[in-house]
């Protein structure tokens, strides 16, 4: 169990700085577009929202899409999650590694990011996320790590691959 979850993060930290500006994105756009069935028979366009992405192309690279579905919008791949068993809808569970954490940001039922949790320490969750921003990158298009309280408003849900 914590190796596959130990595989999966380390996939995910060596994307950590691929974005937009300089192209480098387009790799795990492409690890995506080359896994058949595409899902909803969907070719990602390097211009498209990627964050879901970027968690289906972890999966993919890790051979776990069994697990962690394969998706490109949060929120069909919700449903994969809950039809597999795998969802926990709050956002004061107490995630553990591995985990696909779902962000609604205006609290309004939909959501709208997805990245993977590394670990849960002192009431704090930290994740990787692709589509995202930091400093570097403040528009929002770079693989790059974030926390967030536990019990987070913005936290809609987990998706709990059978590690």
């Amino acid at each position: 169990m914590a190796k596959l979850a130990s595989a999966v993060l380390a996939q995910a930290r060596a994307w950590i700085g691929r974005n937009e500006a300089d192209g480098t994105h387009k790799g795990i756009i492409d690890v995506y577009n080359g896994h058949k069935p595409l899902a909803r028979g969907y070719k990602v366009k390097y211009t498209d929202a990627w964050c879901a992405t970027f968690v289906s192309a972890v999966a993919i690279k890790c051979g776990l899409t069994g697990i962690i579905p394969t998706e490109c919008g949060c929120g069909q791949m919700i449903a994969l999650f809950k039809n597999l068993g795998e969802w926990q809808e709050s956002d004061s569970r107490t995630p553990s590694p591995g985990d696909i954490i779902f962000y609604d940001w205006e609290n309004d039922g939909e959501t709208d990011h997805v990245g993977i949790v590394e670990k849960c320490e002192n009431g704090i969750v930290y994740t990787v996320e692709g589509n995202t921003s930091d400093t570097a990158h403040p528009n929002g298009d770079v693989v790059a790590q974030h926390s967030f309280p536990v019990g987070s408003s913005s936290i809609y849900g987990y998706g709990t691959p059978a590690y």
